[in-house]
């Protein structure tokens, strides 16, 4: 999830603004027409994308205030607790942009937001899984420093690459000596909790099927900071011709390789 940062302008010059964010000055692209000093904007990644009202920047706060306290709840903070600290936090926010904090409170109490917080699975992972290990960072994160849905996808994708690479077929062997690709073409996966910047990770990767052509991979990521299953995430990749232009057989000496890896230890030939 990423969500645009509400601030309010202090100084126009041209196609750039300064805004103040939280009570930090920022410098951003001014990305829509009318921008003028006082005006509250949203900004998000450098670029002003809309003007907003007193009412809709109270509105956008009250609900990043729910999303933060759902994110505290889900990694164990008493509710209480977590919505105490939260609103502290986003009032010096509230002030810093010149808007009544009572105001702020008002719509809090008046307008119910649910956030469901998804419970940690069971999943069951196999022995053979490879286990990769990731420290998020800063460029892995939005806002709230929780890691962008995206990412997760992309730390999979990392994982088995170097499962590949551990088997002794890395993706520069595969494209320069057998003249294949093995794009992805199908993925399904479910965010249960939240990890923020500076979390631990760690990933199961493991095989669930092979085809003479396609490979579905499953890797489930742990959360070791937190002791809670973060994602579950299977996608599956095709072998093809390094011009993406027809599909070809898997190499013979790659799936007996992976098979070390496949949960059912027996590869499925079918197409």
């Amino acid at each position: 999830m990423c969500w645009g940062i509400p601030g309010r302008v202090v100084e126009v010059n041209g196609m750039y603004a300064k805004v103040s964010v939280g009570g930090t000055i920022v410098e951003a692209v001014v990305g829509v027409d009318g921008v003028c000093v006082g005006d509250y904007v949203i900004v998000h990644a450098g670029l002003i994308v809309g003007k907003l009202s007193e009412d809709e920047v109270l509105s956008n706060l009250t609900t990043l205030t729910e999303l933060q306290i759902s994110n505290y709840v889900s990694e164990g903070l008493d509710e209480s607790l977590a919505r105490e600290r939260v609103i502290e936090e986003f009032k010096s926010i509230v002030s810093s942009l010149g808007i009544d904090v009572s105001k702020y409170l008002s719509m809090l109490g008046s307008e119910k937001r649910d956030f469901e917080v998804v419970s940690e699975e069971v999943i069951k992972v196999p022995d053979n899984a490879y286990v990769y290990r990731v420290r998020t960072t800063l460029a892995d994160t939005d806002y709230l420093q929780v890691v962008h849905y995206i990412n997760y996808l992309r730390f999979c994708e990392k994982a088995w690459s170097e499962l590949l690479t551990s088997l002794g077929f890395s993706y520069s062997k595969l494209i320069h000596e057998y003249g294949i690709f093995i794009p992805t073409t199908e993925v399904n996966y479910k965010i249960l909790t939240p990890s923020r910047l500076d979390n631990d990770l760690e990933l199961y990767v493991w095989v669930e099927n092979i085809s003479n052509k396609s490979i579905k991979w499953r890797c489930v990521i742990k959360n070791i900071t937190t002791g809670k299953v973060s994602a579950d995430i299977t996608h599956t990749t095709v072998c093809t011709d390094t011009a993406l232009t027809q599909s070809l057989e898997i190499p013979k000496e790659l799936i007996e390789k992976l098979t070390k890896h496949l949960q059912n230890k027996t590869p499925n030939t079918k197409l």
